[in-house]
């Protein structure tokens, strides 16, 4: 497969969506909630945006090793430190309240593992239930690299998405618990539509435009409309939204994402905008119990809409902080260190390879 380019309105819009999903959590009881609670499910947006980024990696052909280790760069270390620092947090202001801290620590170990989910104990922030399904979506492309079943992907994600379908159209009566079962077993499924349009989006973009491929858009389309019950397993907010909102906003995301990707959405690359992609994943994941145990409580004096604005205002000095003094220096390091020193040594490989042919 052709490696493709970065496509920058990804990253815009990926960073106007944290910001907003940022007033959605500090809106709740205002005046504003009403609109941006129908960015409750803003999260699938970001779900495409991963399904054809993720597709793009395998474009690549790298290692296993390489793709995990890129993987692991992007997403782990910036994971770690925003945990790090949520726990922090919650640790003193459970010891400045009286409340016992052991049940804490070990919901902390376990969600920097991702064990959390499975083993029934709440995620830190409610917003890390993302970073589980999106760590499992990359695990599944890397065993899909590994086995080099690359061209079973489109058939493959199909089957999914045709079993989501079904269970969302037909009752399920007796079978209902071992459905159940299988979303709580493997909460990417959850979440499957949104992936796997973005997969399907990538390959009419790079590869070929078929009727088949636009039928199988529909189709994920209208399975995130119709599974929206399955949400309730891991991501309640959604059932926020009426029905008619419901899909309205999967067809805006659906058609958002569609625009950026051919660009006609030039506009939503500006100063702003990049400024947010470059802070939003640090933004997303630090933002909501720093806002709502350490901000509010110093605001709430204030008009309700003077305190959304400024906590809106703190994180984003935060993340700024964390992004750009932090994280991008450690990442730096560490991608510089074991990507570099892998290409090297495979360089070296190859090389060794190529002077035995010619001895030969």
């Amino acid at each position: 497969m052709v490696p493709s380019k970065r496509i920058v309105e990804l990253d815009c819009i990926r960073g106007i969506t944290a910001f907003i999903v940022v007033f959605f959590h500090f809106s709740g009881g205002t005046f504003l909630f009403p609109f941006f609670r129908l960015f409750a499910g803003g999260t699938d947006l970001f779900f495409i945006i991963s399904g054809f980024v993720g597709y793009n990696l395998l474009r690549s052909n790298p290692s296993v090793v390489e793709y995990c280790l890129k993987r692991f760069l992007r997403l782990i270390p910036m994971f770690w430190i925003c945990a790090s620092l949520t726990f922090g947090c919650m640790f003193l202001y459970n010891l400045k309240h009286g409340v016992p801290v052991g049940a804490l620590v070990t919901q902390y170990f376990y969600n920097l593992a991702f064990l959390n989910y499975f083993q029934d104990i709440p995620f830190l922030d409610g917003v890390y239930w993302t970073l589980l399904v999106e760590v499992l979506f990359y695990a599944l492309l890397a065993v899909i690299l590994w086995t080099r079943g690359e061209q079973y992907v489109e058939l493959g994600g199909a089957l999914f998405l045709g079993y989501l379908f079904i269970t969302s159209i037909i009752p399920l009566g007796s079978f209902k618990p071992t459905h159940i079962a299988i979303l709580n077993g493997f909460p990417l499924l959850i979440v499957w539509p949104s992936f796997y349009a973005g997969i399907i989006f990538n390959k009419i973009k790079y590869e070929k435009s078929s009727v088949g491929r636009w039928t199988l858009i529909g189709l994920c389309l209208l399975t995130s409309i119709l599974a929206i019950s399955n949400s309730n397993y891991i991501h309640g907010v959604v059932n926020l939204l009426s029905p008619a909102e419901n899909v309205a906003m999967t067809l805006l995301y659906f058609l958002v994402f569609y625009l950026a990707i051919n660009s006609y959405l030039p506009f939503f690359i500006n100063k702003g905008s990049l400024f947010l992609a470059q802070i939003s994943y640090c933004l997303y994941l630090i933002h909501n119990e720093i806002g709502r145990l350490f901000i509010q409580p110093k605001l709430k004096m204030l008009p309700m809409f003077w305190q959304i604005n400024l906590m809106a205002g703190c994180v984003l000095v935060v993340a700024y902080l964390l992004s750009y003094f932090i994280v991008r220096p450690l990442l730096k390091k560490l991608h510089s260190k074991f990507i570099f020193t892998k290409r090297e040594a495979v360089g070296k490989i190859q090389v060794q390879q190529s002077n035995s042919e010619l001895i030969m």
